[in-house]
């Protein structure tokens, strides 16, 4: 009833539509169309009015005489098409649409011829866009540089500049108008798919939902008997019938044995392709699982193809040649089909599990249950293939219903049978050399026996179709998904292979375009994801086609996708956006042969520095990746200003959010340009001292004396104290402190300091060495030799040298470095003395008095004392060792 009340509604809405079209024309061209006359007192009675007002009124200004039959035609001729008659055609194409639709008990193919007609009228209204846009748009550009007419009480522009406004005004109306019919016309197309897609989803579903009766009946199985002879003879006998109308038998034997001989050849071929794609370097080894995984793909294909391949050409020569009958050609088509499903899920199941070659497995599964999954899953496909077969030929022959229910009944049974034995397989293995898990296989579980119980139940209770059409989803769509999942490991092991070098697209890769490893394994990344992107896209149509779509409504839908389709009134491209994609990575691309090429051609050969030559890359790179990323989004279609309008608004929530990455990016900048710091420098920042390796917009690389590498915020730079050794040159100056003993003479001293640094061919002699006495030590006279370096890299073994030097300079000279030394004062001295005395004597004595024991462990403490504060001393560095 919906769909009908919307049939109705469609001449309505169409002639509401005309209206609104005539009106907006008329509405666009009134202005500037006149009442046309050629005579010179046509523009009297506009004159006479004019008078008959007020003097305070400004009189209007005369609207220009203009031709609007010519610009009619030159409208026409620069569209290449009649405008007016055109949009006749396609209203009345479109009522005549309308009409067959209302038409009662449509069928199928009905339905399917009615899209197709809306398909055609709506690839004609889009070439009429596509001629009417380009001379629209010209149009419109002209009118906007005419500008706005003079308002009333202005001075009156030129009558050449009003005429053309005049006839430019009626030209925009009558394209306006055209698009403005086109856009109506892809509307109501729009809503006539949208109804032929309600009848047909509501025929599908009534005859889904619709229970056979008679299926448990006596009378029902007892018929078969006697029908199915009856359908075998009829079968024959068309099958004679259309043998003997052959003009040419020779002919289709000729075929045939091409045929076989086509076979044999394809079938040699594939057995000698298989062997290479699964040939081994490593004898004895067992192949990785990316290997497995890239010849997966061929080895199916060359299964399928050898048999596939010559009944196909079979088919199709025997067809031209032959002329064959409907009946005749359906019966091929379906056998050719299940001969085609038997065969490829053969060799996709042959290939995943691998019963005799379990090298070459695809999941983890052990030999038995390997082979008893692929028993299974051939019978599974035998049993949907005979099937299919039974069923066309009963629809040939014009079998009675009961041959279909006693062929779909216990097929139907059968198959959810073997699907459940299937999934109550275990594989009695785990996964190991890099195989995929599993566990996605538990999402599935569920849906799985939820489709075995719907089948089950459905063709227990009488509606067969409905169990028919879930068990052939079931298996196509099981079959198609595995098929996918193999593809998606292709395409895994494919792109494992660009970055190993024993494989033949990585070696390619290394020899031919001199990629390394680490250059091929990012090379992988985006190649692996484009096709799975591409192996996702042209698998939805496959599974699209099992659910009762149709190739018009998949072509349509994906032709929305990558060619535009409307967000409210934003239009969206798929096409476009991934175009614009590829010209920013050739526009990338492009920036970064330009940067090899300008440092390579014109920096190098200019003798620029190193620093230099990598700042002027870097800006160079990233005016470069500006301007393709600006040259993207205009291919894309978005307005920059609309662009600006949002950095604008996001201004405020840089300010504080982003506050630092742009202090970061500025700083960067700045850095580029100033070039206070350039790469390779050595600078001291943020407690950090190292080399400069790398100047980035966010931050700077540092590279530290221990090979440590220190990103810096760029921000340090431009706020914080930087000491930059390199800034201008390479020169450092390096002092060695020197201390000799007092005595000695101080001016030999000086002069053999002198005469070490000047020796030295590391030591410049401009600005020259120099000597100075910079105080009187307690223990020494403090002298420091002062030099400077060409190369600071040479700083540490220059005053190792120095040193080394020095010594012998000095040792030769007889000139002496005194060591530090450290007085001990006693407490005490003269009763330590008697305490000794009385010791002394007491000894002498044969005895040890009170008192000298006493003394005795005096004289030991203090000694204990003296040596204990000695070590101190000597610990903090006041005393030589």
């Amino acid at each position: 009833m919906r769909a009908e009340a919307m049939i109705v509604r469609f001449p309505r809405l169409g002639r509401v539509l005309a209206c609104a079209m005539l009106l907006g024309l008329a509405g666009t061209s009134a202005p500037a169309a006149q009442p046309i006359s050629t005579d010179a007192g046509a523009a009297a009675p506009a004159a006479d009015t004019s008078s008959t007002k007020s003097a305070g009124e400004q009189p209007r200004p005369v609207a220009p005489h203009i031709d609007t039959a010519e610009i009619t035609n030159r409208a026409n001729r620069d569209v290449g098409a009649d405008i007016a008659t055109t949009i006749a055609g396609w209203q009345n194409g479109l009522e005549r649409l309308e009409n067959d639709l209302r038409g009662p008990r449509l069928r199928y193919s009905d339905l399917n011829a009615l899209r197709d007609e809306l398909q055609r009228v709506r690839s004609d209204i889009e070439e009429f866009a596509n001629r009417l846009q380009p001379p629209f748009a010209a149009a419109k550009a002209q009118l906007d540089l005419l500008g706005q007419a003079p308002p009333a009480g202005q001075p009156a522009e030129a009558e050449p500049v009003a005429r053309s406004r005049a006839e430019l005004n009626h030209y925009v109306g009558l394209l306006a108008a055209g698009e403005t019919a086109v856009n109506a016309a892809n509307l109501r197309i729009d809503q006539l798919i949208n109804t032929i897609q309600d009848i047909r989803r509501k025929n599908f579903t009534t005859n889904l939902f619709q229970p056979v009766p008679g299926i448990y009946s006596p009378q029902t199985w007892t018929r078969v008997a006697d029908y199915a002879p009856a359908a075998a003879s009829r079968l024959r006998d068309l099958v004679l019938d259309w043998w003997e109308s052959v003009r040419d038998h020779d002919e289709l034997l000729r075929i045939g044995l091409e045929a076989l001989l086509l076979w044999l050849v394809l079938g040699i071929a594939a057995w000698h392709g298989v062997r290479w794609l699964r040939r081994c370097r490593l004898p004895g080894a067992a192949p990785p699982f990316w290997r497995r995984a890239a010849s997966a793909a061929g080895v199916i294909a060359l299964r399928t193809v050898p048999v596939v391949a010559p009944l196909l050409f079979l088919y199709a020569i025997v067809a031209e040649t032959q002329s064959l009958p409907e009946r005749i050609d359906r019966l091929f088509s379906a056998a050719l089909q299940s001969v085609v499903v038997i065969l490829g899920v053969n060799a996709l199941a042959g290939t995943v599990l691998a019963p005799r070659a379990a090298d070459w497995r695809l999941i983890p599964a052990s030999d038995k249950s390997a082979g008893r999954i692929y028993g299974l899953i051939l019978a599974l496909a035998v049993i949907y293939g005979v099937t299919t077969l039974l069923y066309a030929v009963i629809r040939v022959v014009q079998a009675p219903f009961a041959l279909t229910v006693a062929v779909a009944f216990p097929s139907t049974l059968l198959l959810a049978g073997t699907v459940v034995a299937i999934l109550l397989s275990r594989l009695d293995a785990e996964g190991k050399d890099g195989m995929p898990s599993l566990r996605w296989l538990s999402a599935l579980w569920i849906p799985s026996w939820v489709a075995i119980g719907a089948i089950v139940i459905s063709a227990l209770a009488g509606y067969l179709a409905l169990s028919r059409f879930l068990a052939q989803q079931l298996v196509v769509t099981g079959s198609i998904l595995a098929l996918v999942y193999l593809l998606l490991l292709w395409v895994d092991g494919f792109t494992q292979g660009l970055g190993d070098g024993t494989a033949a697209t990585g070696r390619w890769l290394e020899q031919r375009a001199g990629l390394a490893q680490q250059r091929r394994e990012r090379l992988a990344l985006p190649v692996g994801l484009l096709l799975k992107f591409l192996v996702l896209v042209l698998s939805v149509p496959l599974i699209l086609l099992q659910w009762g779509y149709t190739r018009s409504d998949i072509h349509e839908w994906y032709r929305q996708l990558f060619f535009g389709f409307h967000i409210g009134n934003t239009q969206v491209s798929l096409a476009v956006l991934l175009a614009s994609i590829i010209v920013f990575v050739l526009g990338y691309a492009a920036a970064r042969l330009f940067q090899s090429w300008l440092d390579a051609r014109v920096l190098k050969p200019a003798g620029i520095s190193g620093g230099v030559r990598e700042s002027i890359r870097t800006g160079v790179g990233y005016v470069g990746i500006a301007i393709a990323g600006v040259v993207a989004f205009s291919y894309a279609g978005f307005n920059l200003s609309s662009l600006a309008i949002v950095a604008g608004a996001f201004s405020v929530g840089i300010g504080f959010g982003l506050q630092s990455v742009v202090n970061n990016f500025v700083s960067g900048l700045i850095l580029l340009a100033e070039r206070p710091v350039k790469v390779g420098d050595l600078v001291v920042v943020g407690g950090e001292e190292g080399y400069v390796r790398r100047i980035s917009v966010r931050s700077t690389e540092i590279e530290t004396f221990e090979r440590a590498r220190v990103l810096i915020p760029n921000s340090y730079f431009t706020t914080e104290k930087v000491k930059n050794w390199t800034l201008r040159d390479n020169m450092r100056r390096l002092a060695i402190p020197v201390g000799v003993a007092h005595g000695c003479d101080a001016r030999q001293v000086r002069k053999i300091l002198l005469e070490v640094a000047r020796s030295n061919p590391n030591i410049m002699l401009t600005p020259a060495p120099c000597v100075e006495l910079e105080e009187f030590g307690a223990d020494s006279l403090d002298f420091k030799l002062y030099a400077f370096v060409d190369d600071l890299t040479k700083v540490g073994s220059t005053s190792t040298e120095l040193r080394l030097a020095i010594l012998d300079a000095f040792r030769e000279a007889g000139i002496a470095m005194p060591l530090r030394q450290t007085d001990v004062t006693l407490r005490n001295v003269d009763w330590l003395r008697a305490a000794a005395a009385e010791h002394v004597g007491g000894s002498s004595n044969g005895g040890r008095s009170e008192a000298g024991s006493t003394a005795a462990r005096h004289v030991e403490r203090e000694g204990d004392r003296a040596r204990t504060t000695a070590r101190l001393q000597r610990r903090r560095g006041d005393l030589p060792a």
